[in-house]
């Protein structure tokens, strides 16, 4: 599998993508993204605190310009600013959950990008787990993985 590089905004993770903050997705930049590769999926983890981890994110069959653009509306079939497709992550939502550290606290992000040449074709009611299944049809090329730290 060919590796993508991933960078999560210009300076990190903003308040803007905090729960309070705003809630909004953040950009996420991609390079070294291989010619074949048609559609990104995209699993993002809160890796903090003394619970197991929590899947806050899950999108699937973005197109793949280079780069996911903040901003994503809620709802199972997104249609701004790309469409897509976003199953339901750890608090039912078809949405982005941004962090929510108290002050002084720290959360761990991890981001995992799959690079794709064909749609994955899942239920909106889809998680984590039934993605990462789908992911493993052999149409799967390219792998990236960040983790990004909040401090409240």
């Amino acid at each position: 599998m060919e590796p993508i590089t991933i960078h999560v905004g210009t300076h990190g993770l903003t308040a803007s993508s905090t729960y309070a903050g705003g809630n909004i997705s953040p950009k996420i930049e991609l390079t070294g993204v291989p010619k074949d590769v048609e559609y990104v999926a995209l699993i993002v983890h809160n890796k903090s605190g003394s619970e197991k981890s929590k899947c806050i994110w899950v999108i699937w069959n973005i197109p793949s310009v280079g780069y996911i653009p903040p901003g994503y509306e809620e709802g199972p079939a997104p249609k701004f600013p790309f469409p897509a497709m976003q199953g339901l992550n750890d608090f039912g939502e078809h949405a982005w959950h941004g962090p929510s550290p108290g002050l002084g606290v720290q959360d761990r992000l991890l981001f995992q990008l799959f690079g794709r040449k064909e749609r994955l074709i899942l239920s909106p009611d889809s998680k984590m787990n039934d993605v990462i299944e789908a992911l493993r049809d052999g149409n799967t090329l390219a792998y990236g993985s960040l983790e990004v730290s909040y401090q409240g």
